[in-house]
């Protein structure tokens, strides 16, 4: 393999993992780095000068390779048009860019007659692009589903474990380096939304808009909500998932009971942990880091090393050219998923309110599985309710009809259930 040369956006926590690695590789030339402060003193000896200006590194014949570290949309969307735009090729681990724009760059290298490669973008160091995009070409995917940051498992393990607050837990995943200092990103799950719309656009061929990704985050989860669940043999993960349902797509995230003996509920700390489901293969499942500098840097990386490898053949890029349409994919509506729940209700202490409950829920064809009744501190008592399968139309219709009822207090926790994939589950 002939040299091959690079110019970097970017130098923080990642673009410096990934310097690291580059020293290590003999046929990898980096040539330039564009940074937003050149006088910020950094842990590294850099193998190459720096500069602010980004068109030293867009503009540079030389450089056949871009590597995107910057992070955010803009001004990063700008520079990958304009590399693009001069034939390079790019490396990047920027989910939002791709999520948001994706129909729109990959279109625009397939016309250029360049590849994107985003190995990092999704589940750090655990090489899931890559196993969608080559190693299981010959199967229909079904489903991917899985916990796809890390954050979260951190923060709900630690709940678990040491019986802690959401924002205890929280306070110490920011101390740890795991939060950013804002977590709403992670936190409300639109890190792992972003995830999914490029997930989906590999399994089938279509982009979601970010938008159109079902989000509920796990600001709400109480240590009670996860003590009950281990109580009843589940643990609570927020698990992100893409199916095919028809012609749309069913593509959400929010918390889930995942039963203990399922793999995903053994996933723990700031892993990630993947289950993918093709039609030959069956499901398989990838564990491992999910963020953090080298797992990225190494994902990056490897994506160079692929791509330079495949520099020396003729007319490469369209074999790394995912084929995906320009046009966004259709959307499941949410009244169609089915799938159990997990339900906690404040209620006055008054005879027949758990006949009620049940009653209601008969009415709109909720079958119960489990129910469990305690006192609390205050006057009344905490009802937890686990249900067999139900519409989730019909569930909206019956917690709309209990909310009108002046037994209860409140509804303080409804959260599915995992049950393994099949046609219109969860």
């Amino acid at each position: 393999m002939g040299r091959v040369v690079l110019g970097m956006l970017g130098l923080g926590t990642v673009g410096t993992g990934v310097v690291r690695l580059l020293t290590q590789q003999k046929n990898l030339t980096l040539k330039k780095i564009a940074v937003r402060d050149s006088t910020k003193v950094r842990d590294i000896e850099l193998p190459c000068p720096i500069t602010t200006d980004p068109a030293e590194v867009l503009e540079d014949p030389e450089i056949e390779i871009v590597v995107e570290v910057m992070g955010g949309e803009q001004p990063a969307l700008d520079y990958i048009r304009r590399a693009i735009d001069r034939r390079k090729h790019i490396v990047t681990a920027n989910k939002e860019v791709l999520a948001k724009h994706g129909p729109e760059l990959f279109e625009q290298a397939r016309k250029k007659g360049v590849a994107i490669f985003f190995e990092a973008s999704v589940a750090g160091g655990v090489p899931l692009i890559s196993t969608i995009q080559k190693g299981l070409e010959a199967n229909e995917i079904s489903s991917v589903a899985g916990i796809l940051n890390g954050t979260t498992n951190f923060i709900l393990s630690s709940m678990e474990e040491k019986g802690e607050a959401f924002a205890d837990a929280l306070k110490q995943a920011q101390t740890l380096g795991f939060a950013e200092a804002d977590p709403t990103n992670d936190v409300e799950g639109f890190d792992v939304a972003y995830k999914l719309c490029i997930l989906s656009a590999l399994a089938y061929g279509r982009f979601v808009k970010p938008t159109s990704v079902f989000r509920q985050g796990i600001s709400q989860i109480t240590p009670s909500d996860i003590a009950h669940a281990r109580e009843f043999g589940y643990r609570v993960k927020l698990v992100g998932s893409t199916r095919a349902t028809g012609d749309k797509l069913d593509v959400r995230v929010h918390p889930m009971l995942v039963p203990l003996t399922h793999p995903l509920s053994n996933v723990s700390g700031s892993h990630n942990g993947i289950l993918v489901t093709g039609h030959a293969v069956g499901e398989i499942v990838m564990v491992g880091p999910g963020a953090g500098q080298m797992p990225t840097a190494s994902a990056i990386v490897g994506d160079i090393i692929n791509l330079s490898s495949a520099l020396q053949l003729p007319d490469f890029a369209s074999y790394f050219q995912n084929a995906i349409e320009t046009e966004w994919a259709d959307t499941a509506p949410p009244g169609d998923w089915v799938c159990p729940y997990y339900l906690k209700f404040s209620v006055s202490d008054s005879p027949g309110v758990i006949g009620q409950i049940g009653t209601i829920f008969g009415e709109h064809n909720i079958s119960i599985q489990s129910i469990l009744q305690r006192g609390t501190a205050e006057p009344g008592a905490s009802v937890v309710i686990l249900t067999h399968a139900v519409r989730n139309s019909d569930m909206d219709a019956a917690l709309g009809e209990l909310t009108g009822k002046p037994f209860l207090k409140e509804l303080a926790s409804c959260i599915r259930i995992y049950e393994p994939p099949r046609d219109g589950a969860n």
